[in-house]
């Protein structure tokens, strides 16, 4: 019986060896698996975000442009304004035969 024992136990401590290197194994992959992301975390805090000047410039420059397209927009409406007003003065002068069309 001592030899069946002494394999029990040899069992025992061969299924406690293999567990105890799975064990260290795995917790060896966990600070690998740790090291990786502390690598990506420094790069990614290295990093600037991009130079956003140009876009910045870029829409002040439309804005301006679109406040000038306004106020020409409301000329332009004050013309066409004058323009009809001018057009009715034309047609009622035109239609009434009493009226002299050399003062114009």
């Amino acid at each position: 019986m001592a030899k069946e024992k002494s394999k029990f136990n040899l069992k025992d401590q061969l299924a406690g060896i293999a567990a105890l290197i799975a064990a260290i194994v795995a917790i060896g992959g966990g600070f690998v698996k740790y090291g990786e992301i502390q690598t990506k975390l420094n790069v990614l805090s290295e990093q600037t975000g991009p130079d956003l000047t140009p876009l910045a410039q870029t829409i002040g420059n439309v804005n301006e442009g679109m406040a000038n397209n306004q106020t020409n927009i409301a000329v332009l409406q004050k013309e066409i304004e004058l323009l009809k007003l001018q057009l009715e003065e034309i047609k009622v002068n035109t239609s009434n035969p009493l009226t002299s069309n050399s003062g114009n």
